[in-house]
């Protein structure tokens, strides 16, 4: 099974000169834990609820932070054609929760652990 076949589409993103504080909004009226950054229609970084909780609490950032300067910059991302299973690899490796979607340097989508997850139980449910 194709990356494309189990990510999100309807992909929420933010732009890198945003603030941490209004990030996290957008997370939290979307029920969503992570934010592709984006600068000019580019992928530039992702940002996770984690982070922006773990930041506020350093000195010197306040709500009013840039995303950029708290977001993981050039993070790992996946194609829509790479496996399913090559992207769970990945996740597990690198100790993430989601890679972004690209395809033609293009955001396409995003994969999840909560995608995968739910893709697990549906392969087993039909046992």
């Amino acid at each position: 099974m194709k990356v494309k076949d189990v990510m999100q589409t309807n992909v929420i993103t933010v732009d890198a000169r945003k603030s941490i504080d209004g990030a996290l909004c957008i997370m939290n009226e979307n029920k969503i834990r992570r934010l592709p950054v984006l600068e000019n229609d580019k992928l530039v970084g992702l940002i996770v609820q984690h982070d922006i909780e773990k930041a506020i609490r350093r000195p010197g950032i306040i709500p009013e932070t840039p995303v950029e300067w708290v977001m993981t910059k050039n993070p790992w991302v996946i194609g829509p054609d790479d496996d399913v299973v090559d992207a769970a690899i990945l996740l597990k490796e690198k100790k993430i929760s989601g890679l972004p979607v690209i395809e033609s340097d293009q955001l396409v989508g995003i994969i999840s652990d909560f995608d995968i997850l739910e893709l697990f139980i549906k392969i087993m449910q039909e046992k």
